[in-house]
């Protein structure tokens, strides 16, 4: 298993350089892990957002490779502004991880 360099882990959010610190390997082992937390919530389903940036497509795909492993359903709402992320996870009730600037994902937990 891939272990992400500790670095990337921010207070409220991940970062790291593209392809550096931050790679297709990494973002699908934090799928992993939001998949496993996702579980443990007993939520079945995680909504995934990105922004524009040419390194989300790849992104997105490691990173719901990830959390599908766990057997955790994803809906991918593809390139969204982090708000629209977070009101469909709201209203589909599920799990967001959303793509935001500065090479961020953005997993957050809703009620």
């Amino acid at each position: 298993m891939h272990t992400p360099a500790p670095e990337i882990f921010k207070a409220y959010d991940i970062r790291g350089i593209v392809d550096t610190a931050l790679t297709t390997e990494t973002v699908r082992a934090i799928g992993q892990a939001l998949g496993s937390a996702a579980l443990v919530l007993n939520q079945k389903t995680i909504v995934i957002g990105r922004d524009g940036r040419l390194s989300g497509p790849g992104f997105a795909k490691a990173l719901a490779e990830g959390i599908i492993q766990t057997g955790i359903n994803v809906i991918d709402i593809g390139c969204v502004a982090t708000p629209l992320t977070y009101f469909a996870a709201y209203h589909l009730r599920r799990i967001p991880a959303s793509r935001s600037p500065a090479a961020t994902i953005r997993p957050t937990t809703t009620a």
